[in-house]
């Protein structure tokens, strides 16, 4: 009984965080890097963000999981924030905390996603 209540309520998260992924992604013109993820228990917050994106950003989750952070675990958290300090888009400050040494080697001007793919972390492509 009590596995078939803990189901129905990742079902239920899952389709919340469906519904609001547009409200996450896009929230009008950005102001700052910091987004509020949406409302969880005290009991959802010890649920591995995993756990619910595998249903409600398939495409992003399996990204992150065929990429090296994913093969290295990094979580997500290390780089979007936890429940209280998250943000969809991370500082480079964040990348810094992991990658100190590449930092000095980019462009200071530029965002890490702006040459590397968000997820895959796959260096783009410029076309000449």
């Amino acid at each position: 009984m009590k596995r078939n209540i803990t189901g129905i309520a990742h079902g239920l998260l899952a389709v919340v965080l469906i519904a609001l992924y547009p409200c996450l992604v896009w929230s009008g013109p950005a102001k700052s890097s910091k987004q509020v993820h949406p409302e969880l228990s005290k009991q959802e917050k010890y649920i591995d963000c995993a756990q619910c994106h595998t249903e409600a950003t398939p495409q992003v989750h399996q990204e992150w999981f065929a990429s090296l952070h994913g093969l290295a675990m990094v979580k997500c958290y290390q780089c979007h924030g936890t429940f209280e300090t998250f943000r969809v888009t991370p500082t480079r400050q964040d990348c810094a905390s992991c990658h100190e040494n590449m930092m000095k080697k980019c462009p200071q001007d530029k965002a890490c996603w702006q040459c590397h793919i968000p997820h895959t972390f796959k260096t783009k492509t410029t076309k000449k």
